[in-house]
């Protein structure tokens, strides 16, 4: 879990700050779907990694689904 928080907030924020400078980046599926597995088992399943991680952190919208206005991840032991 704690690995997972800390590329969750390098990939989100990475991405925040590539987006403030204007900057085409798009965080690695590799990297998104794990952190979505291990810290949002609530997710919705059928999208891009990378979208789902986006929508679970109030970053994105997902199809048929309104934008998260609060989030929390689930950081206990497994």
């Amino acid at each position: 879990g704690f690995a997972a928080m800390g590329v969750l907030e390098l990939v989100v924020h990475g991405r925040d700050i590539a987006r403030g400078l204007d900057i085409d980046w798009t965080p690695p599926a590799e990297l998104c779907a794990p952190v979505v597995e291990r810290l949002f088992p609530d997710a919705p399943t059928g999208h891009d990694p990378v979208d789902t991680l986006l929508w679970c952190t109030g970053r994105a919208e997902l199809p048929g689904l309104p934008r998260q206005s609060g989030w929390r991840w689930d950081g206990n032991v497994r």
